[in-house]
């Protein structure tokens, strides 16, 4: 019976090894048949800027993993304020990416079966 997984990234790409974990995580949890959801937060909302490139250090950007995701299925949804507190426009994003608040974090943390929270160093 596929299950439902909420991450919650607040991290930003290449800061650390969280972004590429909780992208494999979602990858595996598609292979295995789930349904995958993520918010982005914070500084997670960077990951899926469209004008990053990973091409000067020979590998693929966050923001083509965050549109395979979506192409896959995942429903991605940012923080609107988030966005707005860091100059983040829309108009950076991948298509199919969501535009939300905390009532729609809310709602993905009620309907999920497991929950994985990236929220940064402390």
């Amino acid at each position: 019976m596929p299950r439902s997984l909420l991450i919650l990234l607040c991290d930003s790409p290449f800061q650390h090894e969280s972004v590429e974990q909780a992208y494999e995580i979602a990858q595996t949890a598609f292979k295995k048949g789930h349904r995958v959801n993520i918010f982005l937060m914070m500084d997670g909302v960077y990951n899926p800027v469209i004008s990053q490139s990973g091409a000067p250090f020979n590998m693929r950007s966050i923001s083509e993993k965050m549109a395979d995701l979506i192409n896959s299925g995942a429903k991605i949804t940012i923080c609107r304020v988030c966005m707005e507190l860091r100059g983040v426009k829309q108009e950076m994003m991948p298509e199919g990416l969501d535009v939300g608040g905390i009532y729609d974090l809310s709602e993905m943390i009620a309907n999920s079966d497991i929950i994985i929270s990236f929220v940064g160093r402390v």
